[in-house]
């Protein structure tokens, strides 16, 4: 009897090892950049459901060869802070294995309410609550910048993870000033752009990079392609 039951115990522990085996998520590397569509509101972030990567952008580790895939909205504010967002973006086009990105923190923006108000260069406006830092970058065109952060892998299920940190901006700067944008948005209007993003894996010794430092940083580069986009237009 003793026999039988050893016997039996083995035979269902092969196939719980390989399931289990199949099952498991591998740690990622490197980065990603994509493009894609998004239409803003006071309480709803709605990308497009698919993404293209940046044209002529480098895309490295294990996110090389990345042409596209798909990005789901946010709703419900969004609110600032820990949340779950499982399967937030895939990315299943031109890759080796596809690579899941789980959100689950969506950091504040790093402007003020007051900042909202007023239409000076170099003012950073965040409404209360608010994950969206806008920033005057001229006397009439704002850039509006977020920072999302959660996991990433390949495979199956969210095991073997690595922290990654996006920052989401907008690609062609919104016509307008602070207080023009942030009133229509407060108004329940909506505005629609076209967004750029980048997706960085971090090691799991460093720290996930503060939101100011990122987002300044992202800013700073895309509002530097900004200017001499216009110069060479000019």
């Amino acid at each position: 009897m003793q026999l039988k039951r050893s016997m039996l115990a083995g035979l269902l522990a092969v196939p719980a090892a390989l399931f289990t085996g199949s099952l498991q998520a591998a740690p990622i590397t490197g980065g990603a950049n994509i493009v894609g569509n998004v239409v803003v509101s006071g309480s709803t972030v709605n990308f497009s459901p698919t993404f293209s990567n940046s044209n002529g952008a480098s895309e490295t580790g294990d996110f090389a060869g990345l042409t596209g895939g798909t990005i789901q909205s946010l709703s419900n504010g969004p609110v600032t802070g820990a949340t779950s967002v499982p399967g937030f973006v895939s990315f299943s086009t031109g890759v080796a294995a596809p690579i899941t990105f789980d959100l689950t923190f969506i950091s504040p923006g790093v402007g003020t309410a007051a900042g909202c108000s007023s239409s000076a260069l170099g003012s950073i406006c965040t409404p209360a609550g608010s994950p969206f830092s806008l920033f005057q970058i001229s006397s009439n065109t704002v850039l509006a910048s977020l920072q999302l952060n959660g996991v990433g892998y390949s495979g199956a299920s969210a095991t073997g993870t690595t922290p990654v940190t996006s920052i989401f901006s907008t690609q062609a700067a919104l016509n307008g000033t602070l207080p023009q944008i942030y009133g229509t948005l407060v108004s329940g209007g909506s505005i629609n752009a076209t967004y750029s993003a980048t997706f960085q894996t971090v090691a799991s010794t460093s720290p996930v990079p503060e939101p100011a430092s990122m987002l300044l940083m992202g800013v700073g580069l895309v509002g530097a392609g900004l200017v001499a986009r216009r110069r060479i237009r000019g």
